[in-house]
């Protein structure tokens, strides 16, 4: 940890000796250069004598590279006292990996951290630590791109009411009637473009006719998704007309007449 000045009352009280006669080993990187946990550890370092110092130059004549050290200069020696129990410097932190760093008997000591989630830049995940460990779980659903709408696989395409010319552009994977529909939408007197409800199945209006099934010329759909007997057609019924109205001359009545 780099040198700080700390009063000598304290350091001798911390390290349970005389300054002249502590030579606490002190902890460097690992071969590799790793300061990861483990690498940091008494004993590891100088060797020898307490190197000599000056309170002018400690910063660079203490500094053990050990940030679970506190550093400093004591009557012309350095003396390296291990931290226990407090977070490690934020310059040994690394932000989103579910982890945090506490200083233990003057080592790295990890321990989950829930609230330190990667964000992988991806709308259509949510990212979080679950146990210490990074976690990205599609939101189909979420909102993404132009207009975009995240699908169950965490591809953004097209939401209900856009465009398309095939299902695989959806991202609830129908396309009907030109755009991109809440379901497949293939029954007769139904569509997906409807005035007002685009992108929404919707039953095609009254006397609508809907090929191949109700474009005959005595069929016309009803309003309300069924394609029944159009107006001056015979009829037995006024179930059996489109517009509900099955006059005395057995003839279907016209839309809105009583």
């Amino acid at each position: 940890m780099q040198a700080t000045s700390v009063p000598l009352c304290l350091v001798v009280a911390l390290a349970g000796c005389s300054p002249k006669a502590r030579s606490f080993q002190g902890a460097g990187a690992g071969s590799d250069g790793d300061h990861g946990v483990g690498a940091f550890e008494p004993g590891a370092g100088w060797d020898g004598e307490t190197p000599a110092c000056a309170a002018e130059t400690q910063a660079i004549d203490c500094d053990d590279d050990n940030p679970c050290t506190a550093d400093a200069c004591a009557t012309g020696a350095c003396v390296n006292v291990p931290l226990d129990g407090i977070p490690a410097p934020p310059s040994v932190q690394i932000a989103g990996d579910c982890q945090v760093l506490t200083c233990a008997a003057g080592r790295l000591s990890a321990a989950p951290d829930d609230a330190d989630a990667d964000d992988d830049g991806d709308p259509c995940t949510s990212d979080a630590c679950r146990g210490g460990v990074t976690t990205h779980v599609v939101t189909a659903g979420s909102t993404c791109g132009q207009d975009g709408v995240c699908d169950a696989t965490g591809a953004c395409r097209a939401a209900d009411g856009q465009a398309c010319a095939a299902p695989e552009d959806c991202a609830s994977g129908s396309c009907a009637d030109g755009v991109c529909c809440d379901t497949a939408c293939d029954e007769t007197c139904m569509a997906c473009n409807v005035e007002r409800s685009v992108g929404a199945c919707s039953p095609l209006g009254p006397g609508a006719e809907d090929a191949p099934d109700c474009a005959q010329e005595d069929k016309v759909c009803d309003g309300t998704g069924a394609c029944k007997l159009a107006p001056g057609r015979r009829c037995h019924r006024d179930e059996n007309c489109a517009s509900g109205v099955c006059r005395g001359n057995r003839r279907c009545g016209e839309f809105g007449a009583e």
